[in-house]
C-alpha cells in the first residue's frame, strides 16, 4: 500500500465522496492514454502550484518519459576490457538514462540492467542459458527459459524461450522489488505481494505534480495466469491459458534474431480498504483487472525470403563446394596413391634374361662343312 498520511486519506474520502464514484467505466483508450479525473481536476484549479494536469492513464506518462530515455546499446565490435568477444555481447543495454543500473528498488540485484531490449541477441543462442531482457516500460529486467524448437510457417527453424513463473514469483530471489510499507508503529518494513504479481507503484508515477505521485498498478500475467491462488479466486470468469496468456520470444539460435514474440502483461488496480476514504471504506481488498495487451511481432514473408537468401543460401552453396572439394580431394588423394604405387612396382621389377641352346631338326647336318 502506498504510504498517505491520515489527514490526507481523510480529504480524499470528502472528495471522493462528492464527486467521484469508486467504479467507474471508462474505454479501452481512455485507460491507457488518458481521462480526464473530477478530483484531479478540482486539485488543478484550487491547487494549480502542485497539479498541473487532471489526466489519468496507465501509459501516458510513461510514453512521455520515452521521449527523454537514452539508452546505450553495445554494436559487439571488437573486445570488451575483460578481452572478451563483443559478439557475445551485442545488443546488450550498457546504459540506460546514463546509468549502469536503477535506484528505484531495494537492492543492488534488482536495480540492475540485464540483456537487450528483446530485438536481438548474440550468435548461437544456447538452450541451456538465460535470456535477459530489459523492460524500460515496467522498470526491470526479466530472463526467459528454453521451452521448445520450433519450425515456424517459414520453414525456420528456433528456440522458443518463454518467462517462467519463477520471475513474478514470492521469493528470496525477488525480494528486491518488494515495496516499503509502513507499520501501524510507522516501522519501515518490505512488503511482497503474491506470487506472479508484480507492484508498479515505483515505476508508474501521475504525471503533472510537482512530486511523484506512484500509482497503485500491479502487473500480472494475463488472467492471473500462474498467479497465487487467493488472487485468482477474488475474481469470477478467469480463464488462464499458457498457449495464449504466456509471454514468449522465438530466436533463430545461429543468427539471434528473434523471428517471432509476444509480450503479455495484465495491469490491475491494487484496491485497498481503507476506512479514512469513505468511497472504498466497504470495499473488498483486492487486485482488481482492468486491462491486459498483448505485444505481438513476427517475421512476415518478404523478410522471411531475404532471410533465406542472405544466411541459408550462402551455407547451402558452401555446403555443397565443401564436399565438392572434399570428394575432390579424396579422388585425388587416392590416384595418387595409385600412381605411386605403380611407380614403385615398376621400379622393383626384375628382368629375367633365359638363354636357350639353338633348335636342331632332322634336317640339319650333324658335321657342317
Amino acid at each position: 500500500m502506498i504510504n498517505i498520511p491520515s489527514s490526507i486519506r481523510t480529504i480524499i474520502g470528502l472528495v471522493l465522496s462528492s464527486v467521484e464514484k469508486p467504479i467507474m467505466q471508462r474505454t479501452v483508450k481512455e485507460y491507457l492514454w488518458g481521462y480526464e479525473d473530477p478530483i484531479l481536476n478540482i486539485l488543478k484549479k484550487q491547487l494549480p502550484q502542485l497539479v498541473s494536469n487532471d489526466q489519468v492513464s496507465v501509459f501516458a506518462s510513461v510514453v512521455n518519459e520515452a521521449q527523454y530515455e537514452t539508452i546505450l546499446i553495445n554494436n559487439g565490435v571488437g573486445f570488451d576490457i575483460n578481452h572478451t568477444e563483443r559478439i557475445d555481447n551485442v545488443g546488450k543495454i550498457e546504459r540506460f538514462n546514463f546509468s549502469t543500473n536503477l535506484s528505484i528498488w531495494s537492492n543492488k540485484y534488482a536495480n540492475m540492467i540485464n540483456g537487450t531490449d528483446s530485438t536481438i541477441w548474440h550468435p548461437d543462442a544456447r538452450k541451456d542459458e538465460l535470456i535477459y531482457t530489459f523492460m524500460n516500460d515496467i522498470c526491470r529486467s526479466v530472463y526467459l527459459k528454453f521451452n521448445q524448437t520450433r519450425q515456424n510457417s517459414f520453414d525456420i527453424s528456433t528456440y522458443q524461450y518463454t518467462l517462467p513463473n519463477d520471475v513474478f514469483a514470492n521469493s528470496s530471489d525477488n525480494e528486491g522489488f518488494c515495496l516499503n510499507s509502513s507499520t501501524s508503529d510507522n516501522i519501515q518494513q518490505l512488503k511482497c505481494l503474491p506470487s506472479g504479481l508484480f507492484s508498479l507503484s515505483s515505476c508508474i508515477h501521475l504525471s503533472g505534480s510537482t512530486f511523484a505521485i506512484p500509482l497503485p498498478i500491479i502487473a500480472s500475467n494475463p488472467h492471473f495466469l500462474a498467479t497465487d491462488r487467493s488472487v485468482q479466486d477474488a475474481i469470477i470468469g478467469l480463464m488462464p491459458d499458457e498457449m495464449l496468456h504466456r509471454s514468449y520470444i522465438d530466436i533463430e539460435p545461429m543468427t539471434g534474431i528473434v523471428m517471432n514474440g509476444s509480450r503479455r502483461m495484465q495491469f490491475n488496480l491494487n484496491v485497498i480498504n481503507d476506512s479514512k476514504i469513505s468511497g472504498v471504506s466497504h470495499v473488498k481488498s483486492l487486485v482488481y483487472p482492468m486491462i491486459w495487451v498483448n505485444e505481438h511481432a513476427e517475421i512476415d514473408k518478404p523478410n522471411a525470403d531475404i532471410f533465406h537468401k542472405k544466411v541459408f543460401r550462402p551455407l547451402t552453396v558452401l555446403s555443397v563446394f565443401k564436399y565438392t572439394f572434399l570428394a575432390f580431394g579424396i579422388v585425388l588423394l587416392i590416384t595418387v596413391i595409385a600412381l605411386v604405387t605403380i611407380y614403385q612396382y615398376k621400379k622393383n621389377l626384375t628382368v629375367v634374361v633365359v638363354e636357350s641352346e639353338p633348335t636342331v631338326d632332322e634336317t640339319t647336318p650333324l658335321i657342317s662343312e
